[in-house]
């Protein structure tokens, strides 16, 4: 007979589990001499006689634990087994947990991923600013009723910029007035007689010509702006106005940047230019002066100098000189009417002129035929390679630009680094400092709005102010 003992109670204490040894081992000898004498006894021959004992009761001891043991469901149980009974609840519990890990690691990546994204805008804010949008309709058409509202510059202050490759833009032409810049730049391509705005051959769309995008919507603006009203009458000859509300006499100038076939792009533009010659909105050279007036054409890329000069007396389309040719001019003049007329005698002489190329003897340009002296940036002056520019580059720098104001031009550099866009910010300071008229910008809200010019007191201030 073997006796299994319940398992313990873990409720018991330590007087009453040593009890229960005792009583373990009492009952433990009585079963062993009860055992033994049986032994004997069987082992005895039959003519024996066996002495009668007493009968021994087994007596098993209670315990008040093991009845409680006894009467728990699952008290004989393994340990495995428990276990097995208690899988469910942690498998939820794993379950939920594994959720909430994926969660938050989705988080995660979305986290990483915008914070990639905010420092490529940073570094590149002006392929951002420019990624290929679907080509949107012209916002303005000549002849729509209400097409042209001041409110679009209603409340603008004109800047000194320039919108660089200003057809990329999302509303051509309007969101750099919006923004306040006086300069707006179209790359022209000569196609089937027609000038189409492009970039590139590949870029070329059929609604997106020169016409449309900005001398039809310039023609309404103008014509706005310039619109009287009837009760009034004539009034004789009266000065024109410009885009700008707030400021009327500021012109607006509109770069045409020639791609190919240099003289049928001429005769093409020379063609879409007669209304705006008609209703005196060019700005024009009338063989002594130049007489401002609110839009103002410059010819840039391949655009055929000698047919800007081929008139001494009647020019309204201007040449972009070259800047990196007029450092090298030695000689100084004035611009007074004379020095106008005098540029003029020497714009005309054969033997200045390189054609078909633009012309590399400094001396003729003037205000006479040219209106910007622009070059590369990064191809003149060069990268600032320590975040700063050397005392070289700035030397060039001001040596550029003290020949383009001597010869009565308008500085303009291109090319300049977008980014890191501290370092454009610092390129920005210096050429305002240094005196160039023309900031040529892609991401024409950074200039207008943002806090890069001059640095007073830990802040920083407008430029313009």
């Amino acid at each position: 007979m073997r006796y299994s003992r319940p398992l313990q109670d873990p409720g018991r204490t330590i007087d009453e589990y040593k009890s229960g040894m005792g009583d373990d081992i009492e009952l433990g000898e009585s079963v062993h001499a009860y055992v033994s004498s049986t032994r004997s006894s069987n082992n005895a021959g039959p003519s024996q006689s066996r002495p009668q004992r007493p009968s021994l009761s087994l007596k098993i001891p209670t315990f008040p634990s093991s009845r409680r043991n006894l009467e728990q469901p699952g008290s004989w149980q393994s340990r495995f087994s428990l276990r097995r009974h208690k899988r469910p609840a942690p498998r939820l519990l794993t379950k939920v947990v594994n959720l909430l890990r994926l969660c938050f690691m989705l988080l995660g990546i979305l986290h990483c991923v915008a914070y990639v994204l905010g420092i490529l805008s940073a570094l590149f804010p002006d392929d951002f600013d420019l990624i290929p949008m679907p080509s949107r309709e012209v916002l303005i058409t000549p002849g729509s009723t209400g097409a042209w509202s001041e409110d679009l510059t209603a409340d603008v202050q004109p800047l000194m910029c320039h919108s660089h490759n200003d057809y990329w833009r999302r509303e051509p032409l309007h969101q750099a007035l919006r923004a306040g810049c006086t300069g707006v730049e179209a790359d022209v391509w000569y196609f089937d007689d027609q000038l189409y705005v492009a970039h590139t051959v590949s870029g070329i769309r059929q609604n997106r010509t020169l016409k449309n995008l900005y001398l039809d919507p310039l023609t309404e603006i103008l014509d706005r702006q310039n619109q009287l009203p009837n009760f009034l009458g004539p009034l004789g000859e009266t000065t024109r106005n410009g885009v700008f509300a707030t400021r009327p006499m500021q012109s607006l100038v509109l770069l045409i940047d020639f791609k190919n076939d240099p003289d049928r792009i001429w005769r093409r533009l020379e063609s879409h230019l007669t209304y705006f010659r008609d209703h005196k909105y060019l700005t024009h050279f009338n063989g002594t002066a130049v007489v401002q007036g609110p839009l103002t054409i410059v010819a840039s890329g391949m655009a055929p100098f000698h047919r800007i000069v081929q008139s001494s007396t009647a020019r309204d389309v201007f040449y972009d000189a070259p800047l990196d040719v007029l450092a090298s001019l030695t000689g100084i003049r004035g611009s007074s009417a004379a020095s106008l007329a005098h540029y003029a005698a020497d714009a005309d002489d054969p033997s200045l002129i390189d054609a078909p190329s633009y012309p590399q003897n400094a001396a003729v340009y003037s205000p006479a035929n040219s209106y910007y002296a622009s070059v590369s940036f990064a191809r003149s002056i060069g990268y600032p390679w320590h975040s700063t520019l050397s005392q070289a580059q700035l030397d060039l720098l001001r040596r550029q630009i003290r020949a383009a104001h001597s010869r009565g031009l308008k500085v303009r550099y291109w090319g300049i680094p977008p980014w890191p866009v501290g370092l454009r910010n610092y390129i920005w300071r210096v050429l305002v400092r240094e005196g160039v008229d023309y900031l040529s910008v892609d991401d024409v809200a950074a200039v207008t709005r943002d806090n890069w010019g001059p640095r007073k007191g830990g802040w920083g201030r407008k430029w313009w102010q």
